[in-house]
């Protein structure tokens, strides 16, 4: 397991939304990579989520953000940081625009704050 970067969540949503999404489909596959490391396993592959997406005109897509914020606060947990919100609430932020600004947080709070294995003592690894 490998810390993520770190990045400012509020210039993450800016960026999210001064390109019209464009730059939310780079940091999703930047993302996407340090879950990846950070749970120590390739829970994502980045190429075939985006493809599917595609293919099923964004159906997957909202299955992917929803196994994405599972994630997080599962990587949260396995990194010993107490999730600071929960699946189905990241998930409506996504539905409302805002989850690249707390995915990121989440994210930034486990690699600021959490250790590899959990030893912070919170949760149960995934």
């Amino acid at each position: 397991m490998q810390r993520g970067e770190v990045k400012n969540p509020v210039t993450v949503l800016i960026l999210t939304m001064v390109t019209c999404g464009i730059y939310a489909i780079i940091w999703i596959l930047q993302t996407v990579a340090d879950i990846n490391k950070g749970l120590g396993r390739e829970e994502f592959n980045a190429v075939k989520e985006l493809v599917l997406s595609v293919v099923t005109c964004g159906l997957w897509g909202i299955w992917f953000q929803w196994r994405l914020c599972e994630s997080v606060v599962k990587l949260q947990q396995a990194w010993g940081v107490k999730p600071q919100m929960e699946a189905p609430i990241l998930f409506l932020m996504c539905i409302f625009g805002l989850g690249p600004f707390f995915i990121q947080q989440s994210l930034n709070a486990a690699w600021e704050q959490g250790t590899p294995g959990g030893a912070g003592g919170f949760g149960t690894p995934a």
